[in-house]
């Protein structure tokens, strides 16, 4: 309907005539009506002037006829004579107004009676009371009478018009104004709504104008004979040249050929009225590139093209991409062939090597070997049986998405567990200076039924998480029981970090797989964001739930509760004296962290041990003045300002002759490990195994505390270390931003007989050079805010020749083409990841023949 309405909204130019034709007949009928009217009031007034002529007339009858009754009273032949001379001007002025009065019937019938009433006076010589004289009389005044009501009549008549007159004329004159003033509004408004249509068309016009400028491809309008009429800037830069750029003329841009052919295409767009696409090769200062072309007509109101409207993108490396699939094609098939194969073979090829991995712990464990090498073996073996269920998450990935995935479950320690998962990450928190704690509900069952694989991986994920956001503090891992019906027990697992804490709006994103906090490019923090997908899946399959509780700079607590079955034969919960010797023996426990030294105090209690916990050395000798003689003390290591070996020096300085075990999450150097020896009868490492103080605090207490050396054998870095170290004294960088891999490369160099510096990116390390020159750099490529390909090109531009150092790459990155872009940036070598010690050494000679080229190997 508005579509309808706008279509047959009259036009400008006739609103204008239509207010013209109005205005000039309201003028013409006004002037007509006033003409009329003006005619009208013209005749009123004679008829006014004839009445007043009429009652002229009848006042000089009248007066004549007072005349004649004077004479007649007198009645003298002078009087007679002048009687007569008045009756013949009184039957003169009788035929005027004869005349006057004969258009009304009425006076004409009067006029007839004065004629008869003159008569009598005539032929009768009557007395001055006759009757004729006052007949005569009566019908003047009657005559009188009704021309004074005509008067008045006429009179009004004549007013009337008058009024009438200025009525239409006012009426006309207003009526002229409101139909031009109508007029004009109208106009002007038609005027407003067309400027504003031509602003809004303007508006338009130039936002299609910058829009087609905006356009990534070349855009220009072309008329039916194929002239361009417009083009955006796109177009300008690719194909129009400075020097004939007002010249556009398509065989100019793109030579004869290729300007026909386009013609070809708009007269076949035009001939259908559709668009028509088609690739084409088009020259561009010196190259060639090839475009996706579109000619789309343009139509006028009468669904006639006008103009060609075309399109031109550049495709050209789309076109490349587009080759080289089609050249990978093959290859592509042969591949996706082979999936299936692969799959089915890779657990195989995987599992062979892990395998004999952990079969030759068994063996090694098997032969005898001293306690200390002894607990590396067994972390091997617990760290490589976690690799091989870490490798069989990848491979069975597919199985989690399907839901096919099945648990094993199996008879195991909830202890063991606990205690396996810390084992894995003692010594990364130790470098940090973290405290791993654990802590066991002792109403939780010691042999439970559960997937001990998918469980100690839920707690590997978390446990790693923890300790790769937390810069300092603790980490609490506990378990506690839940619920409990009959065998069927649910139990409660939290791990509690002191670290940076997650924001409340990307904690609900966090169970996402591949989700990360921090996706930025040069994040801190690395990993896949698959850890707590797949925890969120395993744990919903071993019918728990798993939630988190978090806050920013105050670290996060990941909580998850499973269901358990537990063992018939091993529900006993309270653990009972291990040996009757140990009952209310007394043993001083100093660890400053709180958490720690509850838990220890509560495992040495279900010992039967009475315990006394200080949290400094102010604290222990406190106790120590106020009688309290312990039979045993257990040293944290790492206090505030003092360590737990200088605390057992000053004991003994003091005549405290008590035994002492030594609390330690970090290595310690080689004269700290002598004092050891001398002052303690035992050593524990954090987290501490519930087992393991159980065992060595019974053998002191009860069996003397004897305990076997280690034996050391020479290894093959050692036997490398005369070699390298005495020719080529390298000072050395590392950089590395993995904690992991920068203390193994650090222990490694170490045992090679050299003191590397630590950098934990690209920054750093050119800080570092700044301030100090190194000869061999063992540079990670992929690290945080400047990674390993930039720092090398910043070295390579930035130092002289003389200052240069011998860039090793380092990278996990071990595809074809890795080696190539490392040495291409200024490299000087590449070491894959896993770091192999003939690879590193072998890359070590060859920097050493190039900075030390007189040395001999």
């Amino acid at each position: 309907m508005i579509l309808f309405e706008k279509k047959n909204q009259m036009p400008l130019e006739g609103k204008v005539r239509l207010a013209f034709s109005l205005v000039a007949v309201l003028m013409l009928g006004g002037f007509l009506f006033s003409f009329w009217i003006l005619t009208e009031r013209e005749n009123a007034a004679d008829r006014i002037h004839h009445t007043y002529d009429v009652l002229r007339k009848i006042d000089r009858v009248k007066e004549l006829t007072r005349e004649i009754r004077f004479f007649f009273e007198v009645n003298t032949p002078e009087s007679r004579i002048q009687r007569t001379a008045i009756l013949n001007d009184l039957e003169s002025e009788q035929n005027q107004l004869s005349k006057l009065v004969s258009d009304n019937k009425v006076q004409i019938a009067r006029i007839d009676l004065i004629v008869n009433e003159i008569g009598n006076l005539k032929t009768r010589d009557l007395g001055p009371n006759n009757t004729a004289l006052k007949k005569l009389e009566e019908i003047l005044s009657e005559m009188n009478e009704e021309e004074l009501r005509l008067l008045k009549i006429r009179n009004e008549t004549w007013q009337s018009y008058i009024v009438n007159s200025y009525l239409t004329l006012s009426t006309l004159f207003f009526g002229s104004l409101l139909v031009i003033a109508a007029s004009v509004h109208l106009i002007r408004k038609d005027i407003g709504g067309k400027k504003q249509i031509t602003d809004r068309l303007i508006q338009s016009e130039s936002r299609l104008l910058s829009i087609l400028d905006g356009l990534p491809s070349a855009f220009t309008m072309l008329d039916t004979q194929g002239r361009i009429l417009y083009h955006n800037q796109v177009f300008a830069r690719k194909f129009l040249d400075p020097t004939y750029e007002n010249a556009l003329d398509l065989a100019k841009l793109f030579g004869r050929e290729k300007s026909a052919y386009i013609e070809r295409m708009s007269e076949m767009s035009l001939s259908k009225l559709s668009p028509i696409e088609y690739e084409l090769d088009l020259p561009i200062k010196d190259t060639i590139r090839t475009f996706h072309c579109i000619n789309l007509p343009l139509m006028d109101i009468e669904k006639k093209p006008y103009a060609i409207c075309a399109l031109f993108t550049d495709i050209t490396v789309r076109k490349n991409y587009e080759d080289d699939l089609k050249k990978a094609k093959d290859e592509s098939e042969r591949a996706n062939q082979a999936k299936s194969e692969f799959l089915a073979m890779m657990s195989h090829e995987i599992r062979t090597p892990m395998n004999g991995v952990i079969g030759m712990t068994e063996l090694l464990l098997d032969s005898g070997i001293p306690d200390e090498q002894r607990e590396y073996v067994e972390i091997i073996q617990k760290s490589g049986e976690s690799l091989l269920g870490i490798i069989n998450d990848i491979l069975d990935y597919s199985k989690i998405e399907s839901g096919t995935l099945s648990l094993e479950i199996g008879e195991f320690s909830m202890h063991t567990v606990v205690e396996e998962t810390l084992d894995l990450f003692r010594s990364n928190a130790a470098e940090k200076g973290l405290d791993l704690i654990s802590y066991l509900d002792p109403n939780v069952p010691e042999k439970v039924m559960v997937d001990k694989l998918r469980l100690r991986q839920v707690l590997i994920n978390l446990f790693g998480n923890a300790l790769k956001f937390t810069e300092k503090g603790e980490i609490f891992l506990s378990a506690e029981l839940s619920r409990r019906d009959g065998n069927l027990c649910t139990i409660l697992f939290s791990v509690r970090d002191s670290g940076i804490g997650i924001p409340k709006d990307k904690q609900k994103e966090l169970f996402n797989p591949f989700y990360q906090v921090d996706t930025s490019s040069t994040r801190k923090y690395g990993g896949t964001g698959l850890g707590l997908s797949i925890s969120y899946r395993l744990i919903e399959m071993m019918g728990g739930k798993i939630w988190l509780e978090s806050e920013v700079g105050k670290g996060t607590i990941f909580s998850f509760e499973i269901q358990v079955e537990s063992v018939a034969s091993d529900n006993k919960t309270i653990s009972e004296p291990s040996h009757p010797s140990l009952e209310n023996r007394k043993v001083i426990i100093l660890d400053d962290n709180s958490t720690n030294l509850k838990i220890l105090a509560h495992q040495l209690q279900s010992l039967g041990l009475m315990t006394f916990s200080a949290s400094s050395k102010k604290e222990v000798l406190s106790l120590l003045e106020m009688g309290s003689q312990p039979e045993l003390a257990i040293l944290d290591y790492d206090l505030p300002d003092t360590t737990g070996i200088e605390i057992a020096q000053d004991l003994r300085k003091r005549n405290f002759l008590f035994p002492m075990i030594l609390l330690s999450s970090s290595a310690l150097d080689a004269k700290e490990r002598e004092e050891v020896l001398r002052l303690f009868v035992g050593q524990l490492s954090k987290p501490i195994k519930k087992r393991e103080l159980e065992e060595i605090v019974t053998d002191i207490l009860v069996g003397g505390g004897e305990k076997g050396k280690a034996n050391q054998t020479s290894s093959y870095l050692e036997k490398q270390k005369e070699l390298l170290q005495n020719t080529f004294p390298f000072q050395v960088l590392v950089a590395e931003d993995n904690e992991i891999n920068q203390a193994l490369a650090k222990r490694i160099l170490q045992r090679l007989g050299y003191e590397p510096a630590l950098a934990v990116n690209g920054k750093e390390v050119i800080n570092l050079l700044r301030e100090k020159k190194f000869h061999v750099i063992l540079m990670d490529v992929h690290m945080p805010e400047m990674d390993g390909i930039q720092a090398t090109q910043i070295i390579r531009n930035t130092w002289s020749q003389e200052d240069q150092p011998y860039i090793i790459a380092m990278t996990a990155a071990a595809m074809q083409g890795d080696r190539e872009i490392c040495l291409r940036a200024g490299m000087n070598d590449y070491v894959s990841k896993p770091i192999v010690f003939e690879e590193l050494i072998h890359s070590l000679r060859k920097a050493g023949n190039s900075l030390f080229p007189k040395a001999k190997t």
